[in-house]
């Protein structure tokens, strides 16, 4: 496998797999449809994955260290006064303090947002995989749906009219 193991993610392994057994079949002379698309499908969902798993570790990293911030800034309040000498506004200030926090949970939401797409494109793409491949188009589009589906439920995004609906109905 040419990825090197730091940046292998389960997108990166069942694509590879594909690429290496379904390939071969797609490049022959006469490949077969439904091969063609589930492999087409496959790669579709595997640049998916990659965007959001680059999402996912800026959003972490990012999340780790404006949460390290927020634990450690009482004490940088108290560090600026001694080895200053003198009170600092910025590092006193509650406005600071709150807008740190206040990006701390925004960046703990996304990587939570892109973490839970990313693991989702992944069981996509492993339904997809190890599904046996039927003999005939017509018996593949069950699982083309239902993958399609799901897709276009990600794709869709987030929804606060869907959520209020949810809650309205469960307080009833």
């Amino acid at each position: 496998m040419a990825a090197s193991r730091l940046t292998l993610t389960s997108a990166r392994l069942l694509f590879e797999f594909a690429a290496s057994h379904w390939g071969p079949q797609i490049q022959a002379q006469q490949p077969d449809l439904v091969t063609e698309k589930r492999y087409l499908l496959v790669h579709d969902l595997y640049i998916k994955a990659r965007s959001y798993a680059l999402l996912n570790k800026v959003a972490f990293w990012l999340a780790l260290l404006l949460g390290i911030a927020v634990v450690i800034w009482p004490s940088l309040e108290v560090l600026g006064k001694a080895l200053l000498d003198a009170d600092n506004a910025v590092l006193s200030s509650a406005v600071v303090q709150t807008t740190v926090t206040g990006l701390a949970a925004l960046t703990f939401a996304l990587y939570s947002h892109y973490k839970k797409r990313q693991v989702c494109i992944e069981n996509l793409m492993r339904q997809l995989i190890y599904t046996d491949l039927p003999q005939t188009a017509e018996a593949d589009d069950e699982i083309v749906a239902k993958v399609l589906m799901e897709l276009e439920r990600i794709d869709a995004g987030f929804s606060f009219t869907e959520h209020l609906n949810k809650k309205e109905q469960s307080s009833r």
